[in-house]
């Protein structure tokens, strides 16, 4: 449908450099449409990212790849609903 709207939700499960980690969980809030809902002693982060394009989800994974203290970043869950 041309006018229909889309809502997109993936999650991430990430490993990041536990001395970096305010800066880390920082730079992932900060990413529209993000939430972190895990952290651990370890450097685990789980997180998802929300927005109303796939392509858009995909562009703020890239980006969040580059930041320092980033070690892995792996995509879980990808939901798509079409109204």
């Amino acid at each position: 449908m041309p006018n229909s709207k889309e809502y997109h939700v993936a999650s991430f499960i990430s490993l990041i450099d536990v001395s970096r980690k305010d800066a880390v969980l920082d730079s992932i809030r900060a990413t529209p449409g993000a939430e972190v809902h895990v952290t651990n002693e370890q450097g685990k982060v789980v997180f998802t990212i929300e927005a109303e394009q796939q392509g858009v989800i995909g562009q703020r994974a890239d980006q969040l790849k580059l930041i320092p203290g980033m070690l892995s970043l792996s995509p879980v869950y990808h939901q798509y609903i079409e109204e």
